[in-house]
């Protein structure tokens, strides 16, 4: 079985269209699909199912295992570390099928507002679940999106292990910084000029320029970003 679960990064300032586009990324192909919903964005369309509870997620994978599920977990305000850290643990333990080899569904992970769950600053081993994911999760076909308006603010394990990286228009000089050094200095007065639902695809120390329209329809244009 190949071990192939990425980690994908999305950033943007408010109302740039990381949203629009990451609901684009997860509309099909993603069978079991956990969204860390800090702000309730997802779970009102259909065959989406909201929890509030550890224990209502556990239900709600266990009632839709078999056909696949689309879940939107609201955390604990104030608590988002740690409740993602458990949600962590238990997409381990529900995968470890996978990692057998019994079961080649992956398991998707998408959190909203990042910066609040997988800070930059390093966090206690007792709350390291999505450290863990990031460095081991492909091992039990573990993907995960993080989506955040801050690049500079979230996790550097995650930001340095993406596959794939989705910028769009930032709001602040540091977040630029930070991508900036990504895709090279030269390119920097670029990401002050870039108009919403303008993005850059980053994958394996190049990019490509995109856009996305507010039907998640996405186009690009060949660039010599390296």
């Amino acid at each position: 079985m190949t071990k192939d679960a990425e980690l994908i990064s999305v950033f943007g300032r408010r109302g740039s269209g990381k949203s629009t586009l990451t609901k684009a990324l997860i509309k099909t192909g993603r069978p079991k699909l956990i969204v860390f919903d800090a702000i309730g964005e997802y779970g009102g369309g259909r065959g989406w199912t909201r929890c509030s509870s550890r224990k209502d997620l556990i239900a709600a994978m266990k009632k839709k295992w078999k056909s696949g599920f689309k879940i939107s977990y609201q955390p604990t305000d104030g608590n988002h570390i740690e409740d993602l850290h458990k949600v962590c643990m238990i997409a381990f333990k529900v995968q470890q099928p996978y990692k057998d080899g019994r079961d080649d569904r992956k398991l998707t992970l998408v959190v909203e507002e990042a910066d609040l769950s997988m800070p930059a600053q390093a966090v206690g081993r007792d709350v390291s679940g999505m450290q863990k994911l990031t460095l081991q999760g492909r091992h039990w076909g573990l993907e995960a999106i993080a989506i955040s308006q801050r690049p500079a603010l979230v996790s550097t394990h995650f930001r340095g292990n993406v596959a794939t990286s989705y910028v769009f228009a930032l709001s602040s000089q540091n977040d630029r910084d930070e991508i900036a050094k990504v895709i090279g200095r030269e390119h920097r007065q670029m990401l002050t000029q870039m108009q919403n639902h303008e993005f850059i695809c980053i994958e394996n120390g190049s990019f490509q320029k995109g856009k996305t329209t507010k039907t998640g329809a996405v186009s690009y244009v060949r660039t010599d970003g390296k």
